[in-house]
């Protein structure tokens, strides 16, 4: 009898595989758990001490529960009561216990010793990082020169964003430039960038270029919310993407568009709707600025057959997609990076948008909700004296800084990696080492990445388990969940707590937790540097630390205290009306009315046609044969807190390129053959995957691997320290990928602002 063997490869991604599909599905096939769960360790059977608190390895904000066994963190599972995953975790979540034990991490604050770049270091105490900063800071204030000191920020904090508020820097917020061309999209229309789809009661959902299933800004709710509907509501889902993703693959139809034609496809599916009379007559009347006439007039050039010969998808798909979008309502469409990380990115995104507005899909179930502003910490916030600061400026990215001159003093980038993660990041790097750009760069980062590499100090920072925050989360049903992130991660023994500086009397009441070694939390960080900056700016810091300025926050909700958020992880209700802002698209005294702008009015430095449109992209046409068009994509195990975690490392640590089994066959390239990838910005050598899944005029490449810095980890090399699997690393040999953002051209929507990260033409040459 033959026995199937397994590897410990494959068992690890049978298993992951599983359990993500497991969770995915939980919350419709089982009743939620008490999140007050009981676990006991395997190996002693002693109790385990279980926290709540919140997921950051992505923004969809994810209850989990800690499970410490003594005073370390040995597993982090779901939260089985909270709102949002109703107790599922992906693998992303579960390897978060990977970046807060990481034997590499940053722990003691660094200075610079020789020429930049050389990577030799000294030990500094923070009294020495605070009196330097102090001083450059305050070098600012007699010349007004605030925006010189530049701020990149990977991630947002409250505490940060007050400092920078009041010295004036000029920031690069990152989550923000990630969606800039579909921000801008939605704020033409329905003047905010906040909206909820409500995939879980559609009928029909018409997906362009998102992949929930596997990366999205909502990606565990989102997924169950979609397997939700398609399982128990016999709901279909049509994907249009270039490659087949992890959502393609699940989807009931897909199909490989053309890249960067998703909005002529739209408008089809738009013009049939209108030609038989399938739109919502009544909400283009009411609630938006044009007319029925006049959106015929407009769509009648957009035939299925002119959507055909830009797209590829056939002109009789679009009207059987056309019809059954109209007529098997509710219905919604939903966008992702795979459309507007394009140079007609903005329009792409508002000619999609459109198929919800003519089926009168606002604030209607299985629609898009504009959820109200909420401005938690709006509570005490003041304005900062004129003789500190200006207003925030923010700036687009560092190739915008560079092109255009932008004079620096300190670049100070937290949790940011432009000399990684920026297009043509070779440049980007050379710009970061030239001391006359860039006389100061600091980095705070939970590692010492690439750009770290290349800092005049280095800043370890405290990971997300290890701190305090509040993260305001809204519901389709205009309530709010409020969530908790507290720290799990080093709580410190009665004798260690006995010999701390700060300690207070009482304390050993509660735990106690300090980040590991001598790093900082961001928001004690930016409370220690304000009270070095005189009283204009210290007088807007009225916290001791940021346990502190959280139990303030919480203050401000009658219903809700520290301790039930400490015990549950999270609160949902209502806030206050004082915290809860009307959007300006909203009249109260009329209801919940949301004037949509079709027809919208343009800006002077952002000009774009009033009405959607299809803008061809000519640097597409007329590719040769050994050209493509690249597109790149986060895996399920994409995140920046994962680049070092063993456990996501040892299943991924290659990405290959992929490229259409036809399209390679013209070239004689077979499946595992090197290639050479050039486009005008550099050029990498990698091995190929032939398949039929991707479109014949593209290649794709995974993002996140091709680290030369990080850790050992992140390279895929061997070595000993306090954790044992790591001289265990097997894949040494395979490498660790490539990163494709050497090769990533530096274009941007013109209209939107953003990066155009999928319209770099490359060339593929075997080796």
């Amino acid at each position: 009898m033959l026995k199937k063997r397994y590897s410990r490869r494959r068992f690890m991604k049978t298993g992951i595989t599983w359990t993500a599909g497991l969770a995915a599905s939980r919350h419709a096939l089982s009743t939620p758990l008490d999140n007050r769960q009981r676990a006991v360790s395997r190996t002693s059977l002693k109790s385990l001490t279980a926290i709540p608190t919140t997921c950051k390895q992505c923004p969809a904000g994810c209850g989990v529960i800690a499970y410490l066994n003594g005073n370390r963190l040995i597993q982090i599972l779901g939260n089985p009561a909270h709102p949002i995953n109703h107790g599922g975790i992906c693998a992303k979540g579960v390897a978060g216990i990977n970046l807060a034990n990481d034997p590499e991490r940053l722990l003691y604050p660094m200075k610079r010793v020789g020429s930049r770049g050389d990577g030799a270091w000294t030990r500094v105490t923070w009294d020495e990082v605070y009196v330097l900063l102090s001083q450059r800071i305050r070098g600012l204030i007699p010349n007004r020169r605030f925006n010189e000191w530049l701020t990149d920020t990977g991630e947002d904090d409250p505490l940060l964003n007050r400092l920078l508020d009041a010295i004036g820097s000029s920031v690069i917020n990152r989550h923000r430039l990630k969606n800039s061309n579909r921000n801008a999209a939605l704020q033409s229309m329905v003047q905010t960038s906040q909206i909820l789809e409500d995939v879980g009661h559609s009928r029909l959902i018409l997906n362009f270029g998102a992949n929930p299933y596997a990366n999205h800004d909502r990606f565990f709710p989102m997924a169950q919310q979609l397997v939700d509907a398609r399982v128990n509501k016999g709901a279909r889902l049509i994907t249009f993407d270039v490659r087949m993703s992890e959502t393609a693959a699940q989807s009931d139809e897909w199909y490989p568009i053309q890249a960067g034609t998703d909005a002529i496809v739209a408008l089809a599916i738009a013009h049939i709707i209108v030609e038989k009379n399938l739109v919502n007559s009544g909400f283009i009347q009411q609630k938006t600025n044009t007319s029925l006439g006049q959106l015929r007039r407009h769509l009648t050039p957009y035939t299925p057959e002119a959507a055909e010969r830009e797209s590829g998808v056939k002109a009789t798909v679009i009207e059987k997609l056309a019809v059954e979008f109209g007529s098997q309502t509710p219905s919604v469409a939903i966008t992702g990076g795979g459309i507007s990380d394009h140079e007609n990115g903005m329009q792409n995104v508002r000619c999609v948008s459109l198929l919800n507005w003519i089926m009168g899909n606002l604030e209607k179930k299985g629609g898009i909700f504009v959820p109200p502003l909420t401005e938690f910490h709006h509570f005490d916030r003041q304005p900062p004296s004129e003789t500190i600061g200006a207003t925030e400026k923010n700036i687009g990215n560092p190739s915008q800084v560079f092109d255009q001159k932008h004079k620096i003093d300190t670049y100070f980038a937290y949790m940011a990696n432009p000399a990684y993660s920026e297009p043509d990041n070779v440049s980007v790097s050379r710009n970061l080492r030239d001391e006359n750009k860039v006389p100061f760069l600091v980095v705070m980062d939970t590692h010492l990445n690439e750009t770290a590499q290349l800092a005049d100090l280095v800043l370890p920072a405290a990971s997300y388990l290890e701190g305090w925050d509040l993260e305001v989360f809204p519901t389709i049903d205009r309530k709010i969940i409020l969530n908790l992130r507290q720290p799990v991660v080093s709580l410190l023994s009665s004798a260690q707590a006995l010999r701390m500086t700060a300690f207070e009397e009482g304390k050993l009441l509660e735990d106690i937790f300090r980040p590991r070694g001598e790093a900082k939390e961001i928001g004690n960080f930016s409370l220690e540097l304000s009270r070095r900056l005189g009283e204009d700016i210290k007088r807007l810091f009225p916290y001791k630390n940021t346990r502190e300025f959280v139990t303030k926050a919480v203050e401000a909700i009658e219903e809700c205290d520290l301790e039930i958020l400490k015990r549950e992880g999270f609160w949902s209700g209502r806030l206050p009306a004082s915290l809860d802002l009307i959007h300006p698209g909203m009249e109260r005294s009329q209801g919940t009315k949301q004037i949509v702008s079709i027809s919208s009015p343009t800006e002077e430095n952002r000009p774009f046609p009033p009405m959607p449109v299809y803008s061809p992209l000519n640097t597409h046409k007329d590719l040769s044969g050994n050209e493509f068009i690249l597109t790149m994509y986060k895996s399920n195990l994409w995140a920046k807190g994962t680049a070092n975690s063993k456990w996501v490392r040892e299943i991924f640590h290659e990405n290959r390129l992929w490229i259409n089994r036809e399209a390679a066959a013209k070239l004689n390239i077979s499946n595992g053959d090197m290639v050479r990838v050039v486009s005008s910005a550099g050029a990498l050598h990698i091995r190929v995957i032939t398949t039929g899944r991707i479109h014949p005029r593209s290649v794709a490449l995974a993002e996140g691997l091709g680290h030369d810095a990080v850790g050992n980890v992140a390279k895929g090399k061997r070595f000993k320290s306090s954790d044992l699997d790591t001289p265990l690393i097997w894949w040494t040999r395979s490498g660790n990928g490539v990163n494709p953002y050497t090769i990533i051209e530096r274009r941007k929507d013109p209209c939107g602002g953003g990066y155009a990260l999928k319209d770099t033409v490359v060339r593929i040459e075997k080796t």
